[in-house]
């Protein structure tokens, strides 16, 4: 059983924890508002480019006859680069894990590109993928650095290195939520359904489509990437905010264990000193 200065001593050092989980939280919080107002803002551009990439890409795809392509995959695998943030890591990690898993039993083989450093060091570990670049998910999310990572990415695909590029990251639904997704960017693919047909039919594209589809290809592309890290960087926060609160609140608890178990051992001590007195006293009046 602990003493009642080890009890006293972790009492104190768990105090100091809830303070710092306490304010990571609302460190987070604060982050997690001007990221969500940032993915918020973005998603629906990012949309609207995607569909009328879809409609572009009817019979005006690219020539795949004029590329030699070879038949591998890129996989671009978004994650923090620090922990405390409850499951948000292990979902990525799983996701892409599942996926190489998938493509090495299908015998084709993958290229990696990480943002983030969890995902990197348990891939590299696990698997002998391919690492086509690496780098760390930073703090300040900028269009200027999706454009830097696109560069990075394009040419892959531009020159038939890869023939398909998918993305792994978190899709941020709300504070409490985030939803994995493993999303195929390219090729596109054509805009199915009764909507979709409708729309084509009704849309006169000038320049022509192929004209179009050249000029908004890289921009499609760079958009889906700072997608992807807004997504993944509001995820971060909203789980790192969730998983702070839930450290309060189990401190929180110990901290009223222990001071139960502290008060117990203090009266069970002050007794025993009293009855050590009372029995004194008792033996100097029989004496």
């Amino acid at each position: 059983m602990a003493s009642i200065k080890d009890l006293k001593k972790r009492i104190t050092s768990t105090k100091n924890t809830q303070q710092t989980t306490k304010a990571m939280k609302m460190v987070s919080a604060a982050k997690l508002r001007r990221a969500t107002d940032a993915i918020l803002s973005q998603r629906p551009y990012a949309r609207e480019i995607a569909n009328l990439m879809s409609a572009l890409s009817e019979g005006n795809s690219e020539d795949t006859g004029s590329i030699n392509r070879k038949p591998v995959s890129l996989l671009v695998a978004f994650s923090s680069d620090r922990g405390l943030c409850g499951g948000y890591n292990a979902t990525v990690i799983r996701a892409a894990s599942q996926f190489l898993t998938d493509k090495q039993a299908q015998g084709n083989a993958v290229k990696c590109v990480f943002v983030g450093k969890k995902v990197q060091e348990i891939i590299k570990l696990r698997f002998k993928a391919d690492i086509a670049h690496y780098e760390e998910f930073g703090q300040k999310i900028t269009f200027r650095r999706a454009t830097e990572l696109a560069k990075v990415i394009s040419p892959l695909y531009d020159k038939g290195e890869v023939d398909e590029v998918y993305f792994v990251f978190n899709e941020f639904k709300n504070a409490i939520t985030q939803e994995i997704k493993t999303d195929k960017v390219l090729p596109l693919a054509e805009a199915t359904g009764a909507d979709a047909a409708k729309n084509r039919d009704l849309a006169i594209f000038v320049p022509s489509k192929k004209e179009l589809y050249d000029s908004l290809a890289s921009k499609y592309f760079t958009i889906q990437i700072f997608k992807a890290f807004l997504e993944a960087q509001a995820s971060e926060h909203g789980a790192r905010m969730g998983a702070m609160e839930n450290a309060t609140k189990n401190a929180g608890d110990m901290i009223r264990k222990l001071t139960l178990q502290y008060n117990k051992q203090r009266q069970a001590g002050i007794t025993k000193e009293l009855l050590e007195i009372i029995a004194g006293s008792e033996s100097q009046k029989t004496v």
